[in-house]
């Protein structure tokens, strides 16, 4: 017991090991099961988002047809034969598909459903003040004065090539052009200095109101993963064996990790629903040589 959470170690195909059980007075009364294992499956029970939910693997290995006795350059010396015969070429590869998380830092609006396009809606994200391509993955929070937008010289600064029908499934409770006062805020409050945060004002006993973000601890979107990026990944190796003498042989391999250079996307997917393409989900190819001497 560490506080008022509570350990524990589990390993199962649907919880992760070393979550916490939090303690009763970490939520509103009433709000999560009192019996220990009941909360602990209610808070903790989730996929782990680091499986893939398909997974496809294949491996191979081949005599390649060059050299004495074979189809290609079947006639050639032993010299020559030498260098082009006696290669083979074995491949492991996968292909998978990802799972992102909901965010947690946004609320739900009623009404509107999570919608994912996928790869439907290309875009390009300026608000750094340079353009970045990507997809609008899913109808997450982007701020309605950075879609589509642009400076007072014309220049792209918000998510460009958002669809007209967009309407975010979640935002801050004050999100980004919000007039009306919040409940409880200051008659002198600025709203405008508090767009995208979670902020509300706590009335006290003693008439005051108190300023804090939000956080129940019990966000509907907890736990809840969505279908990511497809990737696939191919890594491939030629090699063979060369007798130097009866008891000597040299091995010589040319490995290449990710053969077809294949970038992949990132699985990074964020709140605002944006896919970035600016970086690549997998590295880029490797070549590696390799001589083995087998006695």
């Amino acid at each position: 017991m560490i506080g008022n959470t509570l350990l524990v170690n589990r390993d199962t195909d649907d919880t992760q090991s070393d979550d916490a059980i939090r303690g009763l007075n970490e939520f509103l009364p009433g709000a999560v099961p009192t019996d220990l294992e009941a909360r602990n499956r209610f808070l903790n029970y989730k996929r782990d988002p680091n499986t893939p939910k398909h997974q496809f693997r294949w491996n191979f290995v081949a005599d390649l047809p060059f050299g004495r006795g074979k189809k290609f350059a079947g006639s050639v010396n032993r010299v020559v034969d030498k260098a082009i015969g006696g290669w083979q070429i074995a491949g492991l590869g996968n292909i998978r598909t990802n799972y992102w998380t909901l965010p947690t830092n946004i609320y739900p609006i009623a009404g509107q459903n999570i919608e994912v396009y996928g790869y439907q809606y290309p875009i390009q994200d300026c608000r750094s003040g340079a353009c970045y391509p990507g997809y609008l993955w899913w109808n997450g929070y982007i701020p309605a004065n950075r879609i589509n937008s642009v400076d007072a010289n014309g220049k792209p600064n918000g998510v460009m090539g958002v669809p007209a029908s967009y309407k975010p499934a979640a935002a801050p409770l004050i999100p980004a052009g919000s007039t009306a006062l919040p409940p409880n805020a200051p008659a002198n409050t600025v709203v405008s200095q508090f767009w995208d945060t979670n902020n509300v004002w706590v009335p006290l006993n003693n008439g005051s109101v108190q300023r804090v973000a939000f956080n129940d601890n019990l966000h509907a979107w907890r736990n809840q993963y969505m279908p990511g990026v497809r990737q696939w990944f191919q890594d491939a190796s030629l090699f063979k064996f060369a007798n130097i003498t009866e008891r000597f042989s040299l091995r010589f391999n040319v490995d290449f990790f990710n053969v077809f250079n294949n970038p992949n996307n990132p699985n990074s997917i964020g709140g605002d629903g944006v896919l970035s393409t600016r970086n690549s989900g997998s590295g880029a190819r490797v070549t590696q040589l390799g001589v083995r001497l087998i006695w």
